[in-house]
């Protein structure tokens, strides 16, 4: 089966999905918002702007910080969930074994059939913030602010692809029928700052936010919201890390769910 073939499986799912399920489009509309209100609504009711500034230690526009990270938040959980927990999908609809037994490796399926969702529902959410990134920040602040978001949610993919798929290395291999990234995906965005910035975290605590790819998605995405020009080095630096990040993740994940293949056909775990 070619990979362009794959892909293009991807694509004809994903229109056919919101085209027959106009319901999970309208949510997928209404999702982002819903959470940027939640956070900006628990912030004011419990501190201001001035505080929130004095807190991380930074002069930011809460808004378009808060617009930033919920950007990165929801494309780090949609990776994690678009690839992780699809094993878990296709195990529980009993389309598991033909995965694991298609003419491509398994990784290689789940990602390609994966990024044209990604792509789709980076590029809805993307738009539904532009216009209000550009009302907040003015036209050339916003474009500036937007592209660095658009940079940072496009490298970010790299590495959580092969991130994720270590989960489903883990899943392939235990006859687990819960979902476990339904309470892994919380802790893992803590650890990431999505929540609050990762430099703020116990020192424990940071040592893991650093071996994971989603912090420095959001952190680059977080760096549209400072006040004037970020630093160029500190953009380069995070750009480093995520395509290094990507090299050893994605190399790591194709060893792995190869084992775990292996080990779930053995035990009958599929």
């Amino acid at each position: 089966m070619a990979l362009r073939t794959l892909f293009k499986s991807g694509v004809v799912l994903d229109i056919y999905f919101f085209k027959n399920n106009r319901s999970a489009f309208l949510f997928t509309l209404i999702w982002p918002y819903l959470t940027l209100t939640l956070i900006i609504g628990m912030g004011y009711l419990f501190g201001s702007a001035e505080s929130f500034k004095q807190n991380v230690g930074v002069s930011v526009d809460p808004l378009m910080y808060f617009i930033a990270s919920t950007l990165a938040t929801m494309v780090s959980l949609d990776v994690m969930w678009g690839i992780g927990g699809s094993v878990l999908e296709h195990r529980w609809i009993g389309t598991l074994p033909y995965i694991l037994l298609s003419p491509n490796r398994t990784s290689i399926t789940l990602v390609l059939t994966y990024i044209p969702r990604y792509l789709l529902n980076a590029g809805i959410q993307l738009a539904e913030f532009a216009p209000l990134i550009f009302v907040v920040e003015g036209f050339y602040g916003g474009l500036f602010r937007l592209s660095i978001v658009i940079l940072a949610i496009t490298l970010g993919m790299l590495p959580l692809l092969g991130f994720s798929a270590l989960f489903t290395s883990f899943l392939l291999s235990i006859k687990e029928e819960s979902n476990v990234l339904g309470w892994l995906n919380p802790l893992i965005l803590l650890f990431s700052g999505a929540f609050y910035p990762a430099y703020l975290l116990p020192r424990w605590a940071r040592i893991i936010s650093k071996a994971l790819p989603s912090t420095y998605t959001i952190e680059l995405a977080r760096l549209s919201a400072i006040i004037g020009s970020p630093e160029l080095r500190k953009i380069t630096l995070l750009i480093g890390a995520l395509v290094a990040m990507s090299v050893i993740y994605n190399s790591a994940s194709g060893l792995l769910i190869q084992a775990g293949e292996r080990k779930a056909m053995r035990k009958g775990a599929i």
